[in-house]
């Protein structure tokens, strides 16, 4: 605590603006965390190969109903959108399914791009404040009094420095908040479009056992 209040008190105005970004960066960060890592993480492997017996049996009803017991598995969701359009034809199934990964992307996307948009402003507004600490320097020692020109210089040179120093730890921050986001986003999406394959390679399998 005392290292950030240091910093807000002397990094200028450009500190502040670094710091509202770092509180917004905490509020996205976490929601964004916690969807993809506790809300939309879920273990479903055996309640997936129950589904596969089902389907084999051609018992879809039974199918969806287990799909049913987890309502918030992306898996799950994916599968019983194919399910439930089975009876309107293969074309209809693959619209539900494609309908439903679409849907599972967009939530995993949901406010990520705000966090690279943070990663970004918090280091121009660094650099921004690198330079106004700069400038305030050059301009307070040009008719200052050569005893006070080293003190000057030094707050001055100090400003820019806790102003980089917050930007790029916001920045920093946010740029691994991201890719953390990206990268689990991309699994669960490649989690369920496997899902909806596995879900049409079943179909056809029962319907060959059927027609066998």
């Amino acid at each position: 605590m005392n290292g950030l209040s240091t910093l807000i008190e002397h990094g200028g105005f450009a500190a502040y603006l670094i710091f509202l970004a770092g509180g917004v960066l905490l509020i996205i960060g976490t929601e964004r965390l916690l969807t993809l890592f506790v809300r939309m993480s879920f273990n479903v492997k055996g309640s997936v190969v129950t589904i596969r017996s089902l389907i084999l049996e051609k018992k879809y009803t039974d199918a969806i109903q287990v799909c049913n017991k987890e309502p918030n598995a992306p898996e799950m969701n994916v599968i019983k959108a194919g399910l439930t359009a089975v009876e309107s034809g293969r074309e209809a199934m693959k619209s539900a399914l494609g309908g439903a990964v679409l849907e599972v992307s967009h939530r995993c996307e949901k406010r990520v791009g705000y966090l690279a948009l943070i990663a970004n402003v918090a280091t121009l507004l660094g650099l921004l404040g690198t330079i106004s600490g700069l400038i305030k320097t050059f301009a307070s020692i040009a008719n200052a009094d050569p005893a006070e020109k080293a003190k000057l210089l030094g707050l001055g040179i100090s400003e820019a420095m806790y102003a980089t120093a917050a930007g790029l730890m916001v920045g920093i921050t946010a740029m691994v908040v991201h890719s953390v986001c990206v990268s689990k986003g991309e699994s669960i999406v490649g989690d369920v479009q496997d899902a909806g394959l596995k879900l049409i390679t079943w179909i056809e399998q029962s319907e060959r056992t059927k027609n066998s």
